[in-house]
């Protein structure tokens, strides 16, 4: 794309889209954005609610459901940079006791990017957040090598014992991540391939919280679950 501005012609493209992105609204300023349109008591017991207070504006629930993704997509960086969110964002979602905080002696020894111990630690992943579900009485964390060979049948890819195995997904994928750079993947069986899913634990976080977000909204404007 070009602009004239003075006889000048000046060319905006893929580098001036990268830094408009790096530029970015912080986690969470974007979490403050895609909560704003939601009254509190809307998402919450929507399951109680009787069926005329389903009336709301489809802007809103446009408006709400497309927040909550953006939330996610947007959150992009290179693994191993910090992350601002606050240690109790999962908490205020999904409940203190279901979600899983680790201790060092729950890692396993080829777990070494701190980014992503210190993570597990503070903020920890939700048990169950559709389509996650996080494997939490497989502790320690098993490497994928040692769950490959507490299951056999499955060839595991090289280097996997450096991959430490989180939990499933619902399609049955496992999710492993990278100890070495905090690169969060998908191991599927039985071809034993590896597929990325997301930069790293503090961006899964995140796009879990959007996700049942997202659904908790659905549920109240009637919209059929995908």
């Amino acid at each position: 794309m070009h602009a004239v501005t003075g006889g000048t012609t000046v060319m905006r493209g893929a580098a001036a889209d990268a830094d408009a992105r790096t530029a970015g609204p912080s986690l969470v300023t974007r979490v403050r954005l895609a909560t704003t349109v939601e009254d509190p008591s809307w998402t919450r017991g929507a399951s109680r609610r009787s069926p005329g207070c389903g009336e709301r504006p489809s802007l809103w629930n446009t408006s709400a459901l497309v927040s909550c993704l953006l939330l996610a997509v947007s959150h992009r960086a290179e693994p191993g940079t910090s992350r601002d969110l606050p240690s109790r964002f999962l908490d205020r979602e999904f409940g203190r006791p279901h979600v899983t905080r680790f201790e060092d002696i729950d890692f396993p020894r080829t777990l070494t990017h701190e980014p992503t111990r210190r993570f597990l630690r503070e903020t920890g992943l939700p048990e169950d957040a559709h389509p996650f579900r996080l494997d939490a009485d497989d502790l320690p964390l098993p490497t994928l090598a040692e769950y490959g060979e507490e299951h056999p049948g499955h060839p595991v890819p090289a280097g996997a014992e450096r991959l430490v195995r989180l939990g499933r997904l619902a399609d049955g994928a496992h999710v492993v991540v990278d100890g070495t750079t905090g690169a969060v993947q998908t191991w599927r069986t039985p071809d034993g391939t590896l597929h990325p899913l997301v930069a790293d634990v503090s961006a899964l976080a995140p796009t879990l919280w959007a996700l049942r977000r997202a659904a908790l909204l659905e549920a109240v404007a009637g919209i059929e679950p995908a």
